[in-house]
């Protein structure tokens, strides 16, 4: 019986076992690995060779990583780490299983202890050697440029999707806004609340400014708190300051959810609104125009009211009649001065000096009307937001948002022209799913041209086939049916990748690019078929060269006043070969390619004294 062999390598794979390993004295040659992947055994021969030789001045050992918190960068890889520990530290590293690079290292190492060198490097095995250090920097850098990728992407879709989402609830609410009395509206001189029939700034806007402009859909009591405010201030950049907030929460006030009717005649922005030549969807009033005209009204001495309707005051506008001004509680060291309008409304784009507008969008800041300084906001965009926060059960119900489920990816597939067959049929299967389809000359973008958009049109253009044509097909992978239906038909190219898909269809099927038409491949064929004659000639003009010899041969019509004569070569030599008409033809193609046209002679006549000639050849032979 063959004695067993005595191994060599000590068998590490807990944290215990590794520890007990570090506290070894003398060099050890580690053989470190992932449990996936196992240690390197082709190595193990050459090892017992070198440890036969050297005895005690190496010890190996083969460490599973997969538990042990000092190998961890190690894990999960499949390239072999030969680690060299010297008294519980690693004084050399190497990846991979070079076989000569690895002994060479490895009799280096043995001869530095053996000599009582010290090492290059002495590291914690937990440490990067400068090399890993390196490659490590590299790796992290490519990680976090991915990353970095990854996460614009993603926001760029999510602000993709954002932005869908506001422009459909912008065309939706387009004859729609919003006002929100300040809470002071409905309290009296000594801070008790009120009846909004007895409030003048209320009952002003309903029976006059409102009057054939604008309908109360809804007047929702409400206690904002500053959560709302800063949802309702997504899309604006008015800073949310401790004053606005104050004058905002304090107490219960009414939100009115408005409908503007037809402005008035005289109004710069034309209702119904009318759109570009081309834009898909037009609203019925201009964006923006339904709180732009509100705004006028609120901030105007003189605004554009309808028949019947007064204003309260030629010299001042509804904003600067009803202005609330907060005294600061002496007492009170935190509270300060204030000053309120009556309503605030989504605020207006148009860049404005404090001094000419007073609505609440101005004084958000909480500073004196003095101060001169000014904002831009988009109004529809905050519109949105006020809807989507105060009037949630009515967007719910009445302008519901499905997000767009985004389009399946797409994958592109490459066919020879054998596989058409089943490429049509399969085209045929899955109709839904095939986004472009294209017959190529040959597989060169650049350069090929596309014979056809469709297996149909290729069918038609059968007699103009090659053979050489190639098919290129971008489907989208509305299902995995549709998606292995193309690929088991064996394409010899084919990508899974959407972007890459999508760069095919731009190099392939670029805008504008057109399929060879019939009249074209016609004329191609026409072109070719005259090349093809024309070499034919030249073929047969240099095989018939010294085979003809000439003699002048005069035929004469006897029945015409005028005798042309004709030149004409001839080899009787070729006349044993050759039937009587069939000379005649070889005769006449022969010298008609040469430029010797029968004109003025009728052919048969030709072909009569031609067979005498004939005739008088062979019997003189």
């Amino acid at each position: 019986m063959a004695r067993r062999k005595e191994q060599i390598q000590l068998q590490v794979e807990t944290e215990e076992e590794w520890q007990q390993l570090l506290s070894r004295k003398g060099l050890i040659l580690a053989d470190v690995y992932s449990e996936w992947c196992g240690p390197c055994i082709a190595m193990v021969s050459t090892l017992r060779n070198v440890k036969l030789k050297v005895g005690e001045a190496i010890n190996y050992a083969v460490v599973k990583n997969n538990y042990i918190a000092d190998l961890e960068r190690f894990r999960d890889r499949s390239e072999p780490v030969w680690m060299f520990l010297q008294n519980g530290k690693m004084v050399n590293l190497l990846f991979g299983a070079n076989c000569p690079q690895i002994r060479k290292l490895l009799m280096s190492e043995i001869k530095r202890v053996l000599n009582d060198e010290e090492p290059e490097m002495m590291l914690d095995v937990s440490a990067r050697t400068p090399e890993e250090e390196v490659e490590w920097q590299k790796k992290e850098a490519v990680r976090k440029a991915v990353e970095e990728f990854e996460r614009a992407k993603a926001e760029a879709e999510q602000r993709e999707k954002y932005e869908a989402f506001l422009a459909q609830m912008i065309f939706e609410l387009s004859e729609l806004t919003a006002l929100i009395f300040y809470p002071w509206v409905f309290k009296d001189e000594e801070d008790r609340h009120r009846d909004k029939y007895q409030s003048p700034p209320y009952l002003e806007l309903i029976n006059t400014l409102f009057k054939q402009n604008y309908d109360v859909l809804e007047e929702l009591r409400v206690q904002l708190n500053e959560e709302m405010i800063e949802s309702m201030f997504v899309e604006s950049n008015v800073e949310i300051t401790k004053e606005l907030v104050a004058g905002l929460t304090d107490g219960r006030t009414i939100a009115m959810r408005l409908k503007g009717k037809r402005p008035h005649p005289n109004w710069l922005v034309p209702y119904p609104f009318e759109c570009p030549k081309g834009t898909k969807r037009c609203p019925t009033r201009a964006i923006n125009d339904v709180e732009d005209y509100l705004i006028h009204l609120l901030t105007s001495t003189t605004p554009l009211l309808q028949a019947n309707a007064v204003p309260f005051s030629p010299n001042e506008s509804y904003m600067d009649r009803h202005v609330y001004v907060h005294e600061p509680d002496p007492e009170d060291e935190e509270d300060f001065r204030r000053v309120y309008p009556a309503v605030w409304v989504p605020p207006q784009k148009l860049r404005l000096p404090l001094v000419s507008f007073v609505v609440i969008a101005i004084r958000l800041y909480g500073h004196e009307a003095h101060m001169h300084t000014g904002f831009t906001i988009l109004q529809a965009r905050s519109k949105v937001h006020v809807y989507t926060t105060l009037f949630s059960g009515y967007m719910e119900l009445v302008h519901p948002y499905e997000e767009p489920v985004p389009p399946p990816p797409f994958c592109a597939f490459k066919f020879q022209y054998s596989k058409f067959p089943v490429v049509r049929d399969t085209c045929a299967m899955h109709p839904d799913a095939v986004e472009y389809f294209g017959a190529f000359e040959f597989d060169n973008p650049l350069i090929a041209r596309r014979m056809a958009s469709s297996p149909e049109d290729f069918e038609r253009k059968a007699r103009f086939q090659t053979g050489a044509e190639i098919f290129v097909i971008i489907i989208r992978r509305i299902s995995e049916d549709a998606f292995l239906s193309f690929a088991s038909i064996e394409p010899y190219f084919i990508t899974e990748d959407d972007e890459k898909a999508q760069a095919m269809i731009d190099e392939y099927f670029p805008e504008g690019a057109e399929d060879i038409s019939l009249e074209m491949l016609e004329e191609d064929e026409e072109e070719e078929e005259e090349e093809e004659e024309e070499e034919e000639v030249e073929e047969e003009e240099e095989k018939m060269e010294g085979y003809y010899e000439e003699d002048d041969i005069e035929i004469k019509d006897e029945n015409r006043e005028e005798v042309p004569t004709y030149s004409f070569r001839f080899q009787p030599v070729i006349c044993d070969s050759l039937t009587s008409r069939n000379w005649l033809k070889e005769f006449i193609k022969i010298n008609s390619f040469r430029g010797k046209v029968f004109v003025g002679i009728i052919f048969e006549d030709v072909m009569q004294q031609l067979e005498r000639i004939y005739l008088n050849v062979t019997q003189a032979k």
